[in-house]
């Protein structure tokens, strides 16, 4: 690896260390109440220098979540690629619990993502976002199985929506409180995503 190629990986690598704090902060103190100095503080380093790599706390704001939001949905990309599988209700099945796995696996993302909400995201949320790309996929993966019979016709995009809030229902509730006693994880978020199927069928 050259000098240059070693000096852009290392930007990189400070860059997503900025950010992970960056998550950290605004979560637990809100977005209004972080300054680029407390950035700076929590990652040890000086707070002229972290300029370096952002302008400003809302750039960072926006780069953190495309990287949440590119997270997000290959998150849902691998669990369709991983299910092996033609048949278009696994694939819908494998969609599901690769949403809820995302979410389990990436909590303070997903927090920022989809229970936040802080108003900076509609600076970012375009057709373009992975965010808006996930949901496309939920939503093809719907329409693929009511075209094959395993659901029964409805509005897709109604449907997809409709899914999504029971995804995010339960993804919540996991997140929000570990330590409730749920029954055994894997077992719950099988009879629910089961349970969400079963609802459109």
């Amino acid at each position: 690896m050259g000098t240059k190629e070693r000096r852009k990986r290392e930007i990189e690598e400070m860059r997503l260390e900025i950010i992970e704090a960056a998550v950290q902060l605004f979560l637990k103190d809100g977005y209004e109440n972080v300054s680029m100095r407390k950035i700076a503080q929590q990652i040890d380093y000086s707070a002229t220098a972290i300029y370096k790599y952002f302008a400003n706390k809302e750039e960072i704001l926006i780069h953190l979540l495309k990287h949440g939001y590119a997270i997000f949905l290959t998150c849902l990309k691998e669990g369709v690629t991983n299910c092996n599988s033609g048949d278009a209700g696994e694939r819908l099945k494998a969609s599901l619990y690769a949403y809820i796995d995302f979410g389990l696996k990436h909590p303070e993302y997903y927090r920022l993502i989809f229970v936040e909400n802080l108003h900076q995201l509609q600076k970012v949320m375009t057709e373009e976002d992975d965010r808006v790309r996930g949901f496309v996929l939920l939503t093809e993966m719907v329409m693929a199985a009511m075209n094959e019979g395993v659901l029964k016709k409805h509005d897709a995009h109604m449907a997809a929506q409709s899914l999504w809030a029971s995804l995010h229902g339960i993804t919540s509730l996991l997140i929000t409180f570990p330590d409730f006693q749920w029954h055994e994880k894997e077992g719950f978020v099988d009879f629910q995503v089961n349970a969400m199927i079963k609802g459109l069928t």
